[in-house]
C-alpha cells in the first residue's frame, strides 16, 4: 500500500479580513460560541465560513483547539501571521479587505 500526495492541490485563498479577527479573538483562548458571536458582530458570515477558516487555521498550526477546555488558542505561527498582515497593511498602504492569504506546501 502506498500513499500518493497530490502536489497539484492549491492552497486555499483566505481573506485577511476574516483571519485577523479570528486570530485576535483566540489570543486569550475562546470557546466556539463566543468566537462565532464576536466574528458575526464584526463581519456578517455564515457559521460554515467561520468553521472552514478555523479548519484551515488549525490545519496550518496557527490556531489550536483544546477539546478538554473547549477553547481555541492562537499558536506561535498565528502571531507571526498577524505581524505579516500588519506589515502588509503598513508597507503597501492597503486595506485589510485587499489582502489574500495563501499557504505554501513544503
Amino acid at each position: 500500500m502506498s500513499i500518493i500526495h497530490n502536489k497539484d492541490i492549491k492552497s486555499p485563498e483566505l481573506r485577511a479580513s476574516i483571519i485577523e479577527p479570528i486570530l485576535l479573538s483566540c489570543i486569550d483562548g475562546i470557546n466556539n460560541f463566543e468566537l462565532e458571536s464576536i466574528i458575526k458582530i464584526i463581519l456578517p458570515l455564515y457559521y460554515t465560513t467561520i468553521k472552514e477558516y478555523l479548519f484551515y487555521l488549525i490545519d496550518y498550526e496557527l490556531v489550536s483547539y483544546n477539546g478538554k477546555k473547549r477553547k481555541f488558542s492562537i499558536e506561535y505561527g498565528g502571531f507571526g501571521l498577524l505581524d505579516m498582515i500588519d506589515e502588509e497593511k503598513r508597507q503597501e498602504k492597503i486595506g485589510i479587505d485587499e489582502i489574500v492569504i495563501t499557504f505554501e506546501c513544503t
